[in-house]
């Protein structure tokens, strides 16, 4: 009966975890990303970004892009 109890928890636990969303961007650390990265995460959101673009007109775009969805 013992074992029946674990494997019970043991699945319930699995359903438990929190919901943790991979796509969410948080504004705050835009500022703190370099160009490459913020062009890479302009192609994540479908959208090819210009690295000769000033880094704050990079964060702008995502900012709308993000803002869209």
């Amino acid at each position: 009966m013992n074992i029946f109890k674990k494997i019970k928890n043991w699945i319930i636990k699995s359903y438990d975890k929190p919901l943790v969303l991979k796509n969410e961007i948080k504004i705050k650390e835009l500022e703190k990303k370099t160009k490459l990265q913020l062009e890479k995460l302009g192609r994540k959101l479908g959208v090819e970004l210009d690295r000769r673009l000033t880094k704050s007109k990079l964060i702008n775009k995502i900012k709308k892009i993000h803002k869209g969805k």
